[in-house]
């Protein structure tokens, strides 16, 4: 049964979704497993980078500054990981017959708890570029950064969107986390994780369509130097398109049991 889909006279009611979200990010937070897997890794990828890809000589590519606006992306990005466990912990363990007893439809909670992770997820990009800024010494552009925010909020929207519906067609979170990472790990590296150059031509060729390399060059420029790509609105078209696009694809095979 699908319950994403709903009679004509469903309304969304805000009160009990701010409410579930209120929940919801202090669930969030209690989860350390989740949390130090979603704010870790970038973390811990930063430093890594920052000792292999120091520059030795002037002129050499600082490789972490480089790198920086994409890990900053791929925070934001590794929220549909966990709207895709926490989605397939539910339907395991009863959790969503339960929340079918209230009032409020599922389709509702499920809005909710997407919303949640936007809040976590721009939180904790804005963690990292502060560790980047003041533990690294990364040069950020301070109005730059917070025009970020509102772009990284578009991100992780487009891969809360991409967690869904890897949700609706995985039987157990390790399904939902390996085939989220197997999904996102390649388009990361693609987007924006290597420099262009390297990458074959016909590779060359894809990237720009993907939806991390979208954000990321939405990002990179803002976080240098404050200002957006020559053309922001093909990226921000993009993402919006793939939001859409995998919001209706999640809506028509979402499961609830």
């Amino acid at each position: 049964m699908n319950t994403l889909i709903y009679s004509p006279q469903s309304r969304i009611s805000l009160r009990p979704i701010i409410q579930f979200v209120s929940a919801l990010i202090r669930a969030s937070l209690n989860d350390l497993r989740t949390f130090a897997i979603t704010l870790l890794t970038p973390l811990f990828m930063l430093v890594l980078f920052r000792v292999v890809g120091r520059p030795a000589e002037p002129g050499d590519v600082d490789l972490v500054a480089f790198i920086f606006p994409a890990i900053v992306s791929l925070t934001v990005m590794l929220g549909g990981q966990a709207v895709a466990m926490r989605i397939v912990d539910w339907r395991a363990q009863g959790v969503f017959q339960r929340l079918a007893a209230t009032p409020t439809p599922l389709g509702h909670l499920v809005i909710g708890l997407g919303l949640a992770q936007v809040m976590v997820s721009v939180a904790q990009a804005v963690t990292v570029m502060l560790f980047g800024r003041l533990a690294l010494g990364i040069g950020v552009s301070g109005p730059g950064a917070v025009a970020a925010v509102l772009l990284l909020t578009l991100g992780v929207l487009t891969f809360i969107a991409i967690g869904i519906l890897i949700a609706s067609l995985s039987s157990k979170p390790d399904v939902a986390r390996a085939a989220f990472t197997f999904t996102l790990m390649p388009m990361f590296f693609l987007g924006g994780g290597f420099p262009p150059s390297l990458l074959p031509p016909f590779l060359q060729t894809i990237s720009p369509y993907l939806p991390t390399a979208m954000l990321n060059a939405l990002i990179s420029p803002l976080l240098a130097n404050g200002v957006l790509p020559a053309e922001p609105w093909w990226p921000v078209l993009g993402l919006a398109a793939y939001t859409m696009s995998f919001s209706a694809l999640a809506v028509w095979k979402f499961k609830w049991e």
